[in-house]
């Protein structure tokens, strides 16, 4: 499944208040998942690469995230730190 699928989901539960909408909407992207994918999704929405038992993390800083966004985008390293901060996470920034 292409990441940009999972991440219009996450939108629209960004974007939802109600509890049954958002089973709903989790109920619908698990359907769209392959079986064989669905650890990883599981992952994912903990917002983790692997289980805690592994020991695998990201480990990368807020500001070289910032950074990194700035590369990918294009925009200026202010532009996409005002960003940030308007919108209060990394992810809803991006």
């Amino acid at each position: 499944m292409k990441y940009a699928v999972v991440a219009e989901y996450f939108e629209k539960l960004e974007q939802t208040s109600g509890r049954l909408q958002m089973t709903e909407i989790l109920s619908d992207l698990f359907k769209e998942t392959p079986k064989a994918e669905l650890p990883i999704l599981a992952y994912l929405m903990q917002g983790k690469l692997r289980p805690d038992f592994e020991g695998v993390e990201l480990g990368i800083a807020e500001k070289h995230a910032l950074r990194a966004m700035s590369t990918a985008s294009g925009k200026r390293e202010k532009k996409v730190k005002d960003a940030y901060t308007k919108a209060g996470t990394i992810g809803s920034a991006a």
